[in-house]
């Protein structure tokens, strides 16, 4: 019987990797090349907690 079987899926590429490639073809097919309006977007449309701004601007510190 097919419905007794169990199957085990495993991605083939890690989250990481998947995440930089569907971000690299988003920044260029909707915001023309520009990170910085991909994240101006992110932001202004998703309610971010105080820690996860706080996140932000250390990783955007350690950018400079």
């Amino acid at each position: 019987d097919a419905s007794s079987r169990t199957h085990v899926y495993k991605a083939l590429l890690n989250q990481k990797k998947t995440q930089k490639n569907l971000v690299s073809k988003l920044i260029n097919s909707a915001f023309n090349g520009s990170a910085s309006q991909l994240v101006m977007q992110a932001l202004s449309d998703h309610k971010s907690s105080p820690e996860e701004l706080e996140t932000i601007k250390k990783y955007l510190d350690q950018l400079k």
